[in-house]
């Protein structure tokens, strides 16, 4: 998985946890200015993280459109990892979103669930 980070001047502390989460690349850009609008997202960008304190408004804006138009889902932060981290770890690791219910399964369980 390809991950795009749109703002923020330093994202070393992003990188080792995206990695933790299963992102094979993590690529960046800066977009202080507005010529990173001009910028084609990767083909094989997956999933792009705006960090919204550092970034230029009307690239923001331009690069949203280009994310909305390629069905890319987008993550919002200000600049903190604690922000996006539980959306970020159900988008890289989806399995882990649907865990079952503890006693799945279970034939005489008393938490009024129905099992099949």
């Amino acid at each position: 998985m390809v991950v795009l980070i749109v703002g923020a001047d330093k994202i070393g502390a992003f990188v080792p946890k995206l990695e933790e989460l299963g992102a094979e690349k993590v690529l960046h850009w800066s977009a202080r200015s507005q010529k990173v609008s001009k910028n084609c997202i990767p083909a094989s960008a997956d999933l792009v993280i705006f960090c919204t304190d550092f970034l230029h408004h009307t690239a923001a804006r331009t690069i949203k459109k280009k994310v909305k138009e390629r069905g890319l889902p987008a993550v919002y932060c200000r600049r903190a990892w604690t922000e996006i981290a539980p959306e970020v770890e159900q988008l890289l690791r989806p399995e882990k979103s649907r865990q079952k219910h503890p006693c799945e399964g279970c034939q005489h369980c008393r938490c009024k669930r129905r099992h099949h």
